[in-house]
C-alpha cells in the first residue's frame, strides 16, 4: 500500500487499557508510522488518536485496534471489510455518507421494507461501495444530536444492517415525503443540521415555487425566461390576474407530479374553460362565465393551500400534445455542474402537464425539437438557450438560496418561436435505476455523480 491510498481494510479488536492500535508492516508504511507513533483514526465525526504497534502476524487488510477505542470510534459492529483512506498519520474509515431518507425496519424479517425509492437507495449505496465510501440510510428519527450518533442502516453482501454510527462527513437529503418535511420534528431536527453541516448537508428540503421564482428574478439573464407570476393573495387579484392573460395557470406552491395544477384559457366571449389535475390519471374539466366565477370554483383550494398564478405560455407541441423538456443537472466530483441527462416530455393525450407518472412519454430532445421547431436555426438557437440556461439557473438557485445542490431537476419549454421559457426547478429530481428508452450509462451516471460529489465535499476542508 502506497501513503494516501484507498483501500479496503478489516477492524478486528483487543483487550486494553492503553489506546494502541495495531498495523501490518504495509499499512504502517502507508500511514508513515513507526513504532509507538501516534495516529489519528477518523470515522465520520469521531476521531481518536491512538499509539502504532506494528505486528507482521496481521494480515495486509487487517488493523487491531484497542476494543474502547473501536467502541468510540462506533467500528465494533462491522464483521465486513471496510473502504478506508491511509495517509501521513491518519486512517479514515470511508468517507461516510449519510443518505436522508424515511427507510423503515421490519422487526420480523430483520431487514428494510419495499418501497417506491428504496431500489433507488440501493443503488446509491452500492455507488458509494464502489468509489471507497461507506454510505448509509437513516430517517430524521433516528438522529441523536446530543450523543453525536445515527441510528442509521448499511448494507453488506445484500443484507441491510441497524447500526449506530457517528455522524457522517457528509449528508445528501433525499427524504421525498413533503408531508414529513412539514413535521415539526423533522424541521427542528433539519435545522440542527443544517447549521451543524453548512455545505456539507446538500440538497436540504423541498423548494416553493414562489421562492424559486423570486430567486431566479434576482439574475437578469434568467428572469427573462421567466413567466409572469404572483403569489396569490386576494380574490379581486386572482380575478384581475386571470382576466389580464389569455393562458393561466394556477399551481400549489409545495407540490411535484403536475398534481393540483389548474390551467384557465380565456374563450372570445370573456368565459374560461378550466382544466384541473387531480391525480396522475385524471382531468376535471369546466367552464365559468367570467374570470371572477372561475376563481369563485376554485376559492376553497384558495383558503386551504397556497397557490401562485402564472401567465401561460403558447408552447410548441409534439403531435398537438405540450412537451417540455427535462434537464438533470448535476455536481460531479470536481463540485463543478454539469448535464448529466437531458430528454423531452411529452403529456399523454388530453393531458396539459407531461410528468412521465402521469402517463407522458420520454423521447430524445432532437426528435421532439423537429417537429416543433421546423426551422434548423430555430432548433440550433434553442438548444444553445437549454444548454447555457440550465447552467445559470443552477448557479442562480444556489446563489440566492445560500444552500448547498448536487443535483437539479429543471424543466424547461419552448415557445412558437424557439424562446425557452422556465417552467420549474426541482431540488428531489426522480431517478430510476433502470430504463426502458434511455441510455444506460447515463442513468448509472445520474447516481454516480451525487455521490461523487458528496465525497468531494467529504475530502474538502472549508
Amino acid at each position: 500500500m502506497m501513503e494516501g491510498e484507498q483501500t479496503e481494510i478489516r477492524v478486528t479488536t483487543f483487550p486494553s487499557a492503553e489506546p494502541l492500535l495495531r498495523l501490518s508492516p504495509s499499512a504502517g508504511q502507508s500511514a508513515a508510522v513507526g513504532y509507538f507513533s501516534e495516529i489519528e483514526c477518523v470515522h465520520g465525526e469521531r476521531r481518536v488518536n491512538l499509539y502504532c504497534v506494528i505486528d507482521g502476524s496481521l494480515p495486509r487488510d487487517s488493523i487491531s485496534m484497542s476494543v474502547q477505542a473501536a467502541r468510540q470510534l462506533k467500528l465494533t459492529e462491522y464483521t465486513w471489510l471496510m473502504p478506508a483512506g491511509l495517509s501521513s498519520h491518519r486512517i479514515q474509515f470511508g468517507p461516510l455518507i449519510g443518505i436522508l431518507a424515511n427507510p423503515q425496519w421490519d422487526k420480523e424479517k430483520r431487514t428494510l421494507k419495499k418501497s417506491k425509492q428504496l431500489e433507488s437507495l440501493e443503488r446509491l449505496v452500492e455507488m458509494g461501495r464502489m468509489y471507497g465510501a461507506v454510505c448509509f440510510l437513516f430517517s430524521i428519527s433516528g438522529v441523536d444530536l446530543r450523543a453525536g450518533t445515527i441510528r442509521g442502516y448499511v448494507q453488506n453482501d445484500g443484507r441491510w444492517h441497524r447500526r449506530v454510527l457517528p455522524m457522517p462527513d457528509v449528508i445528501y437529503d433525499q427524504l421525498v415525503s413533503r408531508k414529513l418535511e412539514r413535521d415539526p420534528a423533522v424541521q427542528d431536527k433539519r435545522q440542527a443540521l443544517s447549521r451543524r453541516y453548512g455545505r456539507k448537508f446538500f440538497n436540504d428540503g423541498f423548494f416553493d415555487k414562489w421562492q424559486v421564482y423570486e430567486w431566479l428574478q434576482e439574475d437578469l439573464e434568467v428572469r427573462a425566461h421567466v413567466p409572469h407570476t404572483v403569489r396569490h393573495t386576494t380574490i379581486p387579484a386572482a380575478v384581475a390576474f386571470l382576466s389580464s392573460h389569455q393562458t393561466a395557470f394556477l399551481k400549489p406552491l409545495h407540490g411535484s407530479l403536475g398534481l393540483g395544477i389548474a390551467r384557465f384559457v380565456k374563450q372570445r366571449d370573456g368565459s374560461f374553460l378550466y382544466e384541473l389535475k387531480q391525480n396522475t390519471s385524471y382531468v376535471t374539466r369546466g367552464k365559468a362565465a367570467s374570470a371572477k366565477d372561475a376563481v369563485q370554483t376554485f376559492r376553497t383550494r384558495l383558503k386551504n393551500r397556497p397557490y401562485i398564478w402564472q401567465e401561460g405560455l403558447w408552447l410548441a407541441t409534439y403531435q398537438n400534445r405540450p412537451v417540455d423538456i427535462r434537464i438533470l443537472m448535476q455536481r460531479d466530483h470536481t463540485g463543478n455542474w454539469k448535464r448529466t441527462k437531458m430528454f423531452a416530455r411529452v403529456a399523454k393525450s388530453g393531458d396539459f402537464t407531461s410528468n412521465l407518472t402521469g402517463g407522458g412519454d420520454a423521447m430524445p430532445v432532437d426528435d421532439a425539437l423537429l417537429e416543433c421547431l421546423p426551422k434548423v436555426e430555430q432548433r440550433t438557437k434553442a438548444k444553445g438557450q437549454i444548454r447555457r440556461l440550465s447552467h445559470k439557473i443552477a448557479e442562480a438557485i444556489e446563489k440566492q438560496s445560500g444552500r448547498t445542490f448536487g443535483e437539479l431537476g429543471i424543466d424547461l419549454g419552448l415557445d412558437l418561436t424557439g424562446k425557452v421559457w422556465v417552467i420549474e426547478v426541482n431540488s428531489k429530481p426522480r431517478k430510476a435505476p433502470s430504463t426502458e428508452k434511455g441510455r444506460k450509462d447515463l442513468v448509472d451516471l445520474s447516481f454516480e455523480r451525487p455521490i461523487r460529489y458528496a465525497i468531494y465535499l467529504a475530502k474538502s476542508t472549508s
